[in-house]
């Protein structure tokens, strides 16, 4: 990235629209939609992110539904908190999509 500065400000310009989009959405419809689905990313991103962590401790990427057993049986609470993320992710964005759907 330090051949490429315009490609950094990009990313971080996209990061920033994320953030503030689903904030201002929130505020013009008055529904938690916005927040839900901001949660449900970050929670993917984090769960993702500890998966591939995961590859340098267990010589593989540890897949999201796989993270809480092999978390609680090498006692790697990195491990047990990606799963949870991923189960966080799951139910935001199912409780997004029922909001956004039936109300």
């Amino acid at each position: 990235m330090k051949d490429k500065p315009w490609l950094h400000l990009l990313i971080r310009a996209i990061t920033v629209l994320a953030l503030v989009l689903p904030a201002a959405w929130i505020a013009w419809t008055k529904t938690p939609v916005p927040l839900l689905l901001l949660v449900g990313i970050a929670a993917a991103l984090v769960s993702i992110r500890i998966g591939q962590d995961g590859e340098a401790r267990y010589g593989r990427r540890v897949i999201v539904t796989e993270m809480l057993k092999v978390g609680r049986e090498n006692n790697d609470r990195q491990m047990v908190l990606g799963g949870l993320a991923g189960y966080l992710m799951l139910a935001c964005f199912a409780l997004a999509a029922w909001v956004a759907f039936f109300s």
